[in-house]
């Protein structure tokens, strides 16, 4: 078998297995598309330091629990981008909302919630040992399986940890809390627990390390109490008491006890959370409905499918043959990602779906840069075999260099950015990293299996005589300076409107009132959510108990002069259209319950996604830099900077339109904005590094006289149909998402679809015209120190024969003195 038979044959095999994966495991879908499991957990303080007085304290002790929450539901199975609300968070009544997508196990789920993680390290002073002999307690192992312990008092009573009724009494009689406070507790420790098994004993472990000033109490207290007993506690269950044989001055332990090694792994992750710092109960559970209600989710599922058609059709027709190749490693594309999703349970949300809408438009494009490619190499008079491997060959750089970009900002948004944000980048590397084999390797094994097939010779199954923009003659870089007024005009209206008007938040961002409600009859998500726009516009919607009860998120605050009114009159209009189950003591209908919560996204999490976009574009300036370094380091920088200037000036163009949308015709930011924002971002700098790939080949290739300003206009014209077809394929399938979608989401898709129209402008446009005043620049200051050089040559009087005249004065001489020969030896 050939090279490409083998490989054709392990495509064949992968495509099996893909297609067994897709019947087998269901795919998890995000609360948005599928609904959830949504808890209320209350406050339920034991002791009076669990619950401070003041309210600025309470809220500051309920943001670190949501913020612990968030943490801790990362690590269950199935879960991602979960909702934490904080509700009522200065009152003796705070709550939390957490509202889980995909959660497998509900039980196991509600379970983790409400532990409080704490892990306490107390010294058993009271227990006898031989360094204590006056110890009141005996404490021995249980006999049996486990690490349980028996502790004899006095008076011969007897307590066994193993038992959860013994447990308190361990903690109250033996170790002596609350009075007695613990050596270290879990806040010391780094967070980088990790289970594992024992060498020794094959048991499971959690390993841990304490932070600086951990280190130091725990080196100076196993320093002063050899041979003594360190109790480890872990939610008031008693998990280990070794006794302390040496001193330990590395910050390191390991903690045993566990029934399990799932156990010790659960907890591990808890501890690297961070302990609640107020214990919690659960008051409240339900099954929530698709957020995005199931007509809208059939609506963008139909939509979707119609646009991916149209990309396929496209492709077919103006590629042709390749074309049709590149349709079937399309598919396969699509079946790979579903396959991932499913295998390694990523949930799919909505702003996980944007992430798979630009994978695709990748995939299409380097498909798109490789037909293009082949096709100048046909027209250059290459054979059809040579012609595919240079096409290939040659393309390479580009899709290499653009997907390596869009997979470290994949990488720090997913270290540094909200939920939303993390499942956007996650979802996005998947596609980009499947995107790459099936365009590099499907895709050219295909060419390769027809290419010694006679009827594949023929140069109109290539679409040769379709894109030849290059010969055009366009000067598109000598009228960079209209193109830049167009930015700077449409840039300045959007940031002035959004220095005076700033962009209008949606409920994710503001703090708001939750309500409540439950109906005599089962009610549609549309309805519900049209009643509750006609009072209170961008509320979220979200239905409970199939159909019969409604969580109301809405932007109304309990401080308002019209909140008592605007509640009256949602309270009437609900009742009036599907009636209010729920009565007061006279018998009128009021809403279940009614309490005030914060913002979903916080300010740090939104900070945290700034911070992470600034360090990724800082990473993609150096990475271009050492990629693009032709003439040094300095030389690649500026098509680092460059590219982000224009990835600035889509965000930029994004964001002030959002402004102006949201001043004159109510368009709100929530996760959608930001997903989108992000989206564009990610296709911009992938655009622009294609054009820079060829500005970098054509250099290698200069042609006799060529200006780089020519060069680069050259470059671009060679890319341009690989740059409007690329965005033609994307836009079928927003536009027809815009079209048939449904009107819940419009406003996302037009932001993406302008932000690709967008980003294709500055990659053309602007990015390249950047890089040639860069040079320019350069060039000037090249030109000035020489004429510098020049003009100070020319200023020294020099005789005829160009002896320096100052010089001869000085000798005497009307020659120039010979250098002495060297005697030879």
């Amino acid at each position: 078998m050939s090279k490409y038979q083998k490989l054709f044959a392990f495509v064949i095999l992968l495509a099996i297995v893909g297609v067994v994966v897709c019947a087998t495991i269901p795919i998890s879908p995000g609360l948005d598309i599928a609904g959830g499991l949504r808890v209320v957990l209350q406050i339920n303080p034991q002791h009076k330091a669990d619950w401070p007085t003041k309210p600025e304290d309470r809220s500051a002790k309920m943001k670190t629990v949501a913020d612990t929450m968030r943490q801790r539901v990362k690590g269950l199975a199935g879960v991602t981008e979960p909702i934490v609300r904080v509700e009522n968070p200065t009152s003796d009544a705070a709550r939390l909302v957490v509202e889980l997508p995909g959660a497998e196990n509900k039980e196991n789920a509600l379970k983790q919630l409400t532990t409080s993680a704490s892990l306490e390290f107390y010294y058993l002073k009271d227990v006898s040992t031989p360094q204590n002999p006056l110890g009141k307690w005996r404490m021995e192992a249980a006999s049996g399986e486990g690490k349980d312990y028996i502790f004899t008092g006095p008076k011969g009573e007897s307590l066994n940890s193993g038992k959860k009724a013994d447990q308190p009494k361990i903690m109250a009689e033996v170790v002596g809390a609350p009075e007695v406070k613990p050596i270290l507790t879990g806040s010391a420790l780094l967070a980088n627990s990790k289970s594992s098994f024992k060498s020794t004993s094959n048991e499971p472990v959690i390993e841990i390390e304490f932070n600086k000033e951990g280190s130091e109490i725990f080196r100076d207290f196993t320093g002063a109490h050899i041979g003594e007993i360190l109790a480890i506690f872990y939610d008031g269950k008693l998990l280990t008491a070794p006794t302390i044989k040496d001193k330990i001055s590395d910050g390191k332990a390991e903690v045993s006890g566990f029934s399990s090694l799932r156990e010790a792994t659960n907890i591990a992750s808890y501890l690297n959370a961070g302990a609640l710092p107020v214990p919690l109960k659960v008051i409240g559970k339900d099954i929530v409905e698709p957020s995005l209600g199931k007509q809208a989710i059939d609506q963008v599922l139909v939509a979707g499918l119609a646009g991916l058609a149209l990309v396929l059709l496209f492709m077919l027709l103006y590629y042709r043959l390749p074309g049709a190749l590149a349709d079937v490693a399309l598919v396969l594309y699509a079946l790979f990602v579903i396959a991932v999703f499913k295998a390694f349970h990523v949930t799919l949300s909505l702003a996980g779906m944007a992430a798979l809408i630009i994978s695709i438009g990748m995939a299409v494009d380097a498909n798109i840069l490789i037909f293009e490619r082949l096709k100048e190499e046909l027209r250059a008079g290459k054979t059809l075999r040579a012609a595919i491997d240079a096409g290939f060959n040659r393309a390479f750089t580009a899709i290499f260099d653009s997907n390596i970009c869009t997979a470290i900002t994949c990488a720090i948004l997913m270290w540094l950015g909200s939920p939303t944000v993390q499942s956007f980048a996650f979802t996005l590397l998947i596609g980009v990293a499947i995107s790459m084999f099936t365009a590099i390797t499907v895709t050219r094994t295909f060419l390769h299996m027809l290419v010694n097939w006679q009827w594949a010779q023929k140069p109109e199954l290539y679409g040769l005589a379709a894109g030849k923009i290059a010969s055009s003659g366009w000067d598109i870089v000598g009228q960079r300076n209209k193109f830049f007024a167009l930015s700077a005009v449409l840039i300045s209206l959007g940031l002035i409107v959004l220095g005076m008007y700033h962009l209008k938040p949606g409920i994710e961002f503001t703090s708001g009132t939750t309500i409540q409600a439950e109906f005599k009859r089962v009610v549609s998500l549309p309805d519900v959510r049209k009643a509750v726009d006609a009072v209170s516009q961008g509320s979220e919607v979200q239905l409970a108990e199939r159909g019969k009860t409604a969580f109301i998120t809405t932007r109304l605050l309990s401080e308002n002069p019209d909140f008592d009114k605007k509640m009256d009159q949602l309270r009437e209009s609900l009742n009036e259209k599907f009636g209010l189950t729920t009565k007061s003591e006279e018998g009128e209908p009021i809403f279940a319950s009614v309490t005030s919560v914060g913002p979903t996204i916080s300010k740090e999490l939104t900070t945290k996604s700034i911070t992470a976009i600034i360090i990724a574009s800082i990473l993609i300036i150096l990475y271009l830099a050492i990629r693009f370094a032709i003439g040094g380091f300095l030389t690649g920088l500026k098509y680092g900077t460059c590219a982000v200037i224009a990835l600035v000036h889509d965000a930029a163009f994004i964001i002030g339109g959002f402004a102006i949308m949201g001043r004159w015709f109510g368009w709100e930011t929530d996760s959608l904005f930001v997903t989108a924002v992000l989206t564009i971002i990610g296709y911009s700098v992938h655009d622009t590094i294609v054009i820079f790939d060829r500005i970098r080949e054509n250099l290698r290739h200069r042609q006799r006289g060529e200006s780089f300003e020519q060069l680069a206009n050259r470059s671009i014209l060679e890319t341009l149909s690989r740059s409007i077809n690329t965005t033609v394929t994307v836009m079928l399938v927003l536009a027809t998402l815009i079209i048939f979608g449904g009107p819940l989401l419009r406003n996302f898709y037009i932001t993406m679809m302008v932000g690709m129209v967008i980003g294709t402008y500055s990659s053309i446009f602007i990015a390249a015209s950047l890089v040639i005043i860069w040079d320019n620049l350069g060039s000037r200051g090249r030109t000035s120190r020489r004429r510098v050089d020049e003009r100070a040559f020319v200023e020294k009087p020099l005789a005829a024969n160009g002896v320096d005249i100052a010089a001869e004065s000085a000798t005497g001489q009307t020659n120039p003195p010979r250098p002495k020969r060297k005697k030879k030896r």
